[in-house]
């Protein structure tokens, strides 16, 4: 009754696709989230991508010509999935920057602690959990402090030195020799004697002891300083904790072991993706605009996992403070280990080396209609690329500034499902009739659909106060991802000059890590400085600018679509110029 023809030549890319993306796809998914959790800001985030998609750029390139010109598809394949294995281990030690713990001390009529915090942080530290049935409970904290602003000639000599600012004045004087006494302060007070304002929580202080002294609580002049605390209530530590390292993040040595491996992990992905696509191109021979759907298996691992281990992540954090991210890298071993097998029974055709293949590929770049594919490629990665790397950062500050405690708790599982529906409604359908709809509607039409698409995506981010509602824009990630990845491909594969596939694809990369590299650059500036509404409102205008732009060229007849024919023409165009030039040597 139902005839089900399955062309096994393919079975072994599919799988591989499958397991390859299943073990990147949770990595790259939380990867903002996971810096974020580490204390890095957006907008360093953000830049390190920048440097990291510049080392992209360089190596795809390279990738693919090493592997035109010494045929190491396979040996590429398995080493490349061995470093994910070593670089997933080595994910689980990176360790977190030095974060900041302090108040700051203030005397003026009297001594108080102040905890400056913006909307953001007063959101996710709700003053409710301040009213408890023990808010009457006496809290001791030990402060180290550094006399950052004091007033020395307002001291009067013969006022009793029982005065805090008196005293403090005299055991600086004192005691510099013994640093770890001068600046040792404990202070006693209540919850109940909290005041909270639009930036700040302000705790008045019962009673002040400096070296076992009790100091009077009054004093003679202004003083200032910045003071590390410690105390045994959880809940001050926490809103006492900077969220973000406010130094310079060169200077760390926890920054260039994460920055490292995620420029290996980066590297690495871009090296297999470069190797994966040419190969697959290559079984499907004639038929390239059939690379959705192999590409879906992508999405099915992809979506899946992300789905499984967004959960797996939220139940293994439950009770704790922060998110357990072991999840992710436990299962990127696991699936690189079954990708060993996979990848021994891939059928790999290594191309021959042919005389004349820089020329050829010179040639076609003096095409018009090339330029502006590749335009094209790096405006339409640019626009993807801030998606991938604010989008869960965008989406963890909606849920704090809805304050919603159930959503936070499962906020993981939420992202999850944003990269399920973003392969399994978006990308699987396009990628499966991705094929059909180039045939029918032609590649350049398609480039305008994706950034039409695309467009909209980012512009519904905006208009939406509840994360959840993200799941059902995600819907668009079929149009402006899947249907683009399919264009970008087989465009590629047509006007690729004969033996050269891999090296096209290598450039097609570089041209991605372009655009990777000025999204993370720019996003991570416009995030950090105006916040993820006008930012993905200002892309979503740049977006709709340039979807206009591509129809005009189209009208204007400065972009084409090929088919094999129009390849054989190329083709036949760059060989006659090389004749030419022989000719005239000779």
């Amino acid at each position: 009754m139902f005839n089900i023809n399955i062309n096994k030549k393919l079975v072994p890319i599919k799988l591989n696709f499958f397991l390859l993306f299943g073990c990147i796809g949770p990595i790259i998914g939380f990867l903002p989230t996971i810096a974020k959790q580490l204390g890095y800001s957006i907008t360093t985030y953000g830049v390190a991508m920048t440097f990291i998609s510049m080392i992209k750029i360089v190596i795809s390139p390279v990738a693919g010509i090493i592997v035109d010109t010494f045929r190491v598809k396979r040996t590429s394949f398995f080493t490349m999935t061995l470093l994910l294995v070593v670089i997933s281990i080595v994910f689980m030690f990176v360790p977190k920057v030095p974060l900041e713990i302090g108040v700051e001390m203030k005397c003026e009529s009297e001594i108080i602690l102040i905890v400056h915090t913006d909307a953001i942080q007063q959101s996710i530290h709700n003053t409710s959990m301040f009213d408890e049935e023990n808010n009457d409970e006496l809290i001791s904290c030990k402060l180290t402090c550094q006399n950052t602003k004091s007033c020395d000639h307002q001291i009067n000599k013969s006022n009793n030195q029982s005065d805090f600012s008196g005293y403090w004045k005299k055991t600086t004087n004192n005691y510099i020799e013994n640093i770890s006494d001068h600046n040792r302060i404990d202070v006693t007070f209540k919850l109940k004697d909290m005041e909270q304002t639009e930036s700040s929580y302000v705790f008045h202080l019962l009673s002040v002891q400096m070296n076992g002294t009790d100091i009077s609580l009054t004093c003679q002049c202004h003083l200032k300083t910045f003071s590390h605390i410690s105390c045994s209530n959880e809940d001050i530590m926490r809103i006492a904790t900077v969220p973000t390292y406010r130094g310079n993040v060169l200077n760390l040595y926890q920054f260039w072991i994460f920055f490292i491996t995620v420029a290996a992990l980066w590297s690495c992905i871009a090296i297999t993706i470069t190797l994966q696509g040419s190969l697959c191109l290559d079984l499907l021979e004639d038929k390239p605009e059939d690379i959705g759907k192999q590409i879906c298996w992508a999405s099915f691992g992809f979506g899946s996992f992300s789905i499984f281990i967004g959960w797996l992540v939220d139940w293994f954090s439950i009770n704790k403070k922060e998110k357990e991210y072991t999840p992710v890298f436990y299962s990127c071993i696991l699936f690189s280990i079954c990708n060993f097998f996979v990848i021994s029974k891939l059928k790999v055709i290594e191309t021959k080396k042919t005389e004349g293949k820089w020329k050829s590929i010179y040639g076609l770049f003096t095409e018009h209609y090339v330029i502006l594919f590749y335009t094209w490629v790096i405006s339409i990665t640019f626009l993807h690329t801030i998606i991938t790397h604010f989008l869960f950062w965008y989406m963890e500050d909606l849920v704090s500034a809805n304050n919603d405690h159930s959503q936070r708790a499962w906020l993981k599982t939420l992202q999850g499902l944003a990269q399920g529906i973003q392969c399994f409604g978006g990308e699987i359908p396009f990628y499966f009739c991705s094929g059909w709809i180039i045939r029918k509607v032609g590649h350049i039409n398609c480039m305008v659909i994706v950034m039409g698409a695309m467009a909209i995506r980012l512009y519904l981010y905006t208009v939406i106060w509840n994360p959840a509602w993200i799941i059902a824009i995600e819907l668009l990630n079929g149009v402006s991802y899947a249907l683009g990845t399919s264009v970008k491909m087989s465009y590629a594969k047509i006007m690729s000059p004969e033996d050269s596939t891999n090296t096209i694809i290598g450039i097609l990369v570089l041209f991605d890590g372009i655009g990777e590299s000025l999204g993370s650059l720019l996003g991570g500036f416009l995030f950090g400085s105006y916040g993820g509404v006008w930012t993905f409102r200002f892309f979503a205008y740049s977006s709709a600018l340039l979807c206009f732009l591509n129809i005009l060229s189209n009208r204007f007849g400065l972009t084409k679509d090929l088919t094999n024919y129009d390849f054989v023409a190329v083709s036949m165009k760059v060989n006659n110029q090389k004749n030419d030039d022989v000719g005239i040597k000779i």
